[in-house]
């Protein structure tokens, strides 16, 4: 019996060479991240995180944050991340009656998280063996995970209407190679190209800025998670040229693709095909 996909995208394993920091970093999906070895700091809203090897955490969607990643010798900085959807966080919390929601979603940490709930984070990062899984009861393990995480401390804030930014940058992530254009995303939107431009401009973005920043960010994902060449990850989100994409790489990010990735050698995806990571949300 063939059965639907899970109903979240494969977990990663993120792996860096060199002590960097990403500035301006948006998940459109919430994550929940195990820092393996080295340490994690992230801010947002004045709010700082420090997360060190061995430790969990949950970082919100849709939260512009700075994020350091800082490897501790002779270890690089290596984390497991697993993009979770908002909807099944409101599902878990519905059942918990003694659960609140914080008003505002900030990055936070998992205390005490007990060895069960670690292993059943592991088990949905496998992406084949969580695969085989039926979705009903693929859903309900990832709930339970929520839970344990709600038990711990790490609770998901609220979200109120989503940006038009934010539903933009959903649309272009799901494929960041396609010819956007803003003609293409005012049609999804049904609104014209002017109201487009002028809701985006309310919300100090435009169309190329979105565009390019979105593409940039899965970029950064496919350089942390995967080995594929340069000039792939380029074309994967939406660059012929190379040496274009480098140069746009780090105008955004002040480093070139390949300092991201340092020489520690072969990375470890979880997940074998490319496709998950292009369902993906982790921008870390």
């Amino acid at each position: 019996m063939k059965h639907e996909a899970p109903p979240v995208p494969a977990g990663a394993v993120i792996r860096q060479g060199g002590r960097t920091c990403f500035h301006r970093l948006t998940n459109t999906t919430p994550v929940i991240i195990h820092v393996r070895s080295g340490n994690k700091v992230v801010v947002t809203r004045d709010t700082h995180l420090f997360l060190t090897a061995g430790e969990y955490g949950l970082l919100p969607d849709h939260q512009p944050m700075t994020m350091e990643n800082i490897p501790r010798a002779p270890l690089n900085y290596e984390a497991r991340v697993l993009p979770v959807p908002r909807p099944l966080f409101e599902e878990a919390y519905a059942r918990l009656a003694f659960i609140t929601p914080p008003r505002v979603a900030l990055p936070i940490k998992a205390l005490n998280l007990p060895a069960e709930a670690a292993g059943l984070f592991d088990f949905c990062c496998s992406s084949e063996e969580f695969a085989k899984l039926p979705t009903p009861v693929a859903t309900v393990r990832v709930i339970e995970l929520i839970t344990w995480f709600a038990l711990s401390g790490a609770v998901l804030g609220t979200q109120g209407n989503p940006l038009l930014q934010h539903r933009l940058r959903q649309m272009i992530e799901a494929d960041p190679a396609h010819n956007w254009t803003l003609g293409q995303a005012a049609r999804s939107f049904n609104m014209s190209e002017a109201t487009l431009r002028r809701k985006l401009a309310a919300e100090n973005t435009s169309f190329s800025e979105t565009l390019s920043d979105t593409r940039m960010t899965r970029a950064l994902a496919f350089l942390q998670t995967t080995t594929l060449p340069i000039a792939h990850v380029a074309q994967e989100v939406g660059y012929d040229s190379p040496s274009q994409f480098s140069a746009r790489f780090k105008e955004r990010f002040g480093i070139n693709p390949r300092e991201v990735r340092g020489d520690f050698g072969v990375f470890e995806r979880i997940g074998t095909e490319i496709e998950h990571i292009r369902r993906d949300s982790v921008s870390v």
